[in-house]
Formats: structure tokens, C-alpha cells, sequence
């Protein structure tokens, strides 16, 4: 019972470190409570709103682009911010083409993603 916990909560942990820390950039000195909701917008609001960070997050290729919008997210909350207007800039990388000579075949390596996020942590007029 013991070694699966132990088992269970390395694999989280293991997880958790697969991700860089998120790079904030202040856009403003005023300072708003920690929120416990943070929106995920593709455009800006039409409503007003105050910018309060700039959120720049990547990790090792493969990992869920999902757990990085995560950070993101709690990243954007800590700073008092009720939404994110996010930018997917995750490109694909490896992949390749080998000939074999001595088979005469081709074979491929998959490619896998590497998640990159941009996102501008807002704070919308209540």
C-alpha cells in the first residue's frame, strides 16, 4: 500500500517538474486581490478591462499543452487577474526521414509538440 502511494506521488510530482516556471512582465504597479477564476479568451474583451501582466510559459516537448495553460492560469490568478487572452505559440519539433541502405526502406520518427503560451493576464471591469 505504501510503495503505491509513493509510486503514485513521484509520478505526480515527476509531472509537476516536466514544466519551466512562467516569466511574468508587470504591465502595471496596481495590485489586485488573488482570484480563484481565471476566463481563457482567444481576443481581448470588448468590455474594459486592466492589464496587469504579460505571462510568457514552455515546456519539454510532449507535454499536455493542457498543464501549461494550467500554470498559466494559477499564475494569472495569484496576480489578481479574472482572465487570460491566450496565445498559442507551441511549435513541432524532431521528426525524420532515415533510409536504410542495407533494407532499402524508409523509416520515420514521429515529430511531438513542444507548448509554448503567451497571455496577457487582465483583469475585467466589474
Amino acid at each position: 500500500m505504501t510503495a503505491g502511494l509513493i509510486c503514485v506521488l513521484s509520478l505526480a510530482l515527476g509531472a509537476c517538474a516536466s514544466t519551466q516556471g512562467v516569466e511574468v512582465q508587470r504591465e502595471t504597479t496596481q495590485t489586485f486581490p488573488a482570484t480563484t477564476l481565471v476566463q481563457v479568451l482567444q481576443q481581448p474583451p470588448t468590455q474594459p478591462f486592466v492589464r496587469i501582466a504579460v505571462l510568457n510559459a514552455q515546456a519539454p516537448a510532449g507535454t499536455p499543452l493542457a498543464q501549461l495553460l494550467a500554470q498559466v492560469q494559477a499564475k494569472a490568478a495569484a496576480l489578481g487577474a479574472n482572465a487570460i487572452v491566450v496565445q498559442n505559440l507551441s511549435q513541432k519539433v524532431g521528426g525524420t526521414l532515415e533510409y536504410s541502405p542495407s533494407g532499402g526502406q524508409f523509416s520515420t520518427t514521429p515529430s511531438e509538440i513542444a507548448p509554448r503560451l503567451r497571455a496577457e493576464a487582465i483583469r475585467l471591469a466589474e
